[in-house]
C-alpha cells in the first residue's frame, strides 16, 4: 500500500515539530506549504536515498538499452511529454537523447538534477529556433558564429 504525503503549514512545523515529525512516522512524507514561496517536503534520507537508487537503476537500464537506432525512437516517444522536440531536425534527435542520457545518468549517480534541467531548457530553447519561420527546417541557413559574441538581453534593449 502506498502512503499519501500529509500536507500542513510552516508555521505549524515551527509551532510544533514533533507532532510534525509524528505526521511524517506515519505517512511517510510531509508537504509544507509557505505562504510567499514554494512548498518543502519533508521525507526521511533512508527513503531519498532509496529513490535515488531506484532512479540510477532505471537510468542503467534506459542506457543499455539503446543502441544507435533505438535513439530516434525514444526521442519520438518523448515528444509525447515534450512536445518542443518535434521542432528540432530529425538529424539531431539522437543527439539529444545521447546527451539527455548521459547527462541524467550523471545526475543520478551525485542525487542532483539542476544540471539536467539546464540541458532540457537548452534544448527547448534550441526548438524555438527552429521554430522561427524565417529559418529552413532542417536549419541550414543558420549562421553559426566562430566566437562568442556578448549581446543585451531583449529586456534590457527596448527603450
Amino acid at each position: 500500500m502506498s502512503k499519501t504525503a500529509a500536507t500542513t503549514t510552516f508555521s505549524e512545523f515551527l509551532r510544533a515539530p514533533n507532532d510534525v515529525l509524528g505526521v511524517l512516522e506515519d505517512a511517510g512524507e510531509v508537504v509544507l506549504t509557505r505562504r510567499s514561496a514554494p512548498s518543502l517536503r519533508l521525507t526521511q534520507e533512508s527513503t531519498s536515498r532509496e529513490e535515488l537508487t531506484t532512479l540510477g537503476v532505471v537510468g542503467q537500464l534506459f542506457a543499455a538499452s539503446l543502441d544507435e537506432s533505438a535513439l530516434d525512437r525514444v526521442a519520438t516517444r518523448l515528444s509525447v511529454a515534450l512536445p518542443w522536440i518535434a521542432l528540432l531536425p530529425k538529424a539531431v534527435h539522437a543527439e539529444f537523447v545521447a546527451e539527455f542520457q548521459d547527462t541524467a545518468r550523471a545526475c543520478i549517480s551525485v542525487g542532483r538534477f539542476e544540471r539536467l534541467s539546464i540541458l532540457l531548457h537548452a534544448w527547448e530553447a534550441t526548438a524555438q529556433a527552429y521554430a522561427d519561420p524565417r529559418l529552413l527546417a532542417d536549419g541550414s541557413n543558420l549562421e553559426y558564429l566562430e566566437t562568442p559574441e556578448l549581446v543585451t538581453a531583449p529586456e534590457r534593449s527596448k527603450a
